[in-house]
């Protein structure tokens, strides 16, 4: 009985694909900050160069 009733749980969740796209978008969110987590990572940086030149350069 227990078994049975697992085995229709287990097939009714495969069969739904509406938590599936939940899924996604979650997946493709974290993709999406963790890519500009690190281009801001690599922008600050450059940015970061670029003002103190610009501030060496107006000190002199």
């Amino acid at each position: 009985m227990i078994i049975d009733a697992a085995r229709k749980f287990i097939k009714r969740l495969a069969r739904d694909e509406q938590g599936l796209t939940a899924v996604e978008y979650a997946v493709l969110g974290g993709v999406i900050v963790a890519g500009i987590t690190a281009l801001a990572g690599t922008f600050t940086n450059g940015l970061s160069s670029a003002f103190t030149a610009l501030f060496n350069s107006v000190s002199r």
